[in-house]
């Protein structure tokens, strides 16, 4: 079911008498699209799956002034407000995201039940995507720059298709505006760790930092290793992505 919440698309399906909603949240210049599968999975009968869009990205409208982590965490507090109410939260984000499900989780008026990071940015270094922003004066100067290092990296097999296709569906100033408020967040892995609500890591060998990496090795994160998978572990196997998901669920969620 298509939702309209103050100009953002969400996408709402799944199990309606479930007392635990699972929001999803994708990484930079994605869409919603990059999750579609949890709709296919059997994960659809067990819990309510939200999908959305920020402004900007996908199917939502940008605003003229742009977006920051900081928005975008308010925006989601500000649905979950409006739609989950009751229910349990389990809150999953990609990449970039990572840092947004943090901020959201510290301005919550409740404590999520669990959080699953898919390969979120832990360090600096794994702003390598959107911290590039910092480094152009003008919006459109770094969406031309960045969509022709995307496809640079598709064409080396390094890069989904799906990833570069997103990037006709998102606004330059958006992408602009919350790439460099990403450079805010010098060492996301301390503020992720510290969250009171268990927590999760997702990630692949193949993708990740070597500093994220070895923040992994230094600190008692708990966390999933996908290998094989990539950065985008929902698209190359939704099978072994989704079923791992709802197994974390089942196990943190009461």
């Amino acid at each position: 079911m298509l939702k309209v919440v103050n100009d953002i698309a969400l996408w709402i399906e799944g199990n309606s008498e479930s007392e635990t909603d699972v929001w999803f949240l994708p990484g930079f210049a994605e869409s919603h699209l990059c999750f579609r599968d949890a709709f296919k999975h059997r994960i659809s009968k067990e819990v309510r799956i939200i999908l959305f869009d920020p402004p900007g990205l996908g199917a939502s409208p940008a605003r003229p002034e742009g977006i920051t982590i900081k928005d975008c965490a308010m925006i989601w507090k500000d649905l979950i407000d409006s739609i989950s109410q009751c229910k349990k939260l389990v809150l999953v984000a990609h990449s970039v995201a990572g840092i947004i499900a943090t901020e959201t989780a510290a301005i919550l008026d409740r404590v999520p039940s669990l959080i699953i990071s898919v390969e979120g940015n832990l360090t600096a270094a794994d702003a390598y995507f959107s911290g590039q922003a910092v480094n152009y004066n003008s919006p459109f100067d770094f969406y031309h720059s960045f969509s022709n290092g995307i496809l640079n990296l598709v064409n080396k097999g390094d890069v989904p298709m799906s990833y570069y296709a997103s990037l006709h569906f998102a606004d330059p100033n958006t992408l602009w505006t919350l790439g460099r408020s990403t450079r805010d967040y010098s060492e996301p892995g301390n503020n992720f760790q510290k969250l009171e609500c268990p927590t999760v890591y997702y990630w692949s060998d193949e993708t990740l930092s070597s500093e994220s990496k070895a923040f992994l090795k230094t600190n008692d994160l708990t966390n999933q290793k996908m290998d094989g998978l990539g950065h985008w572990p929902m698209n190359k196997s939704p099978e072994r992505f989704y079923s791992q998901l709802l197994n974390d669920i089942s196990f943190y969620v009461t």
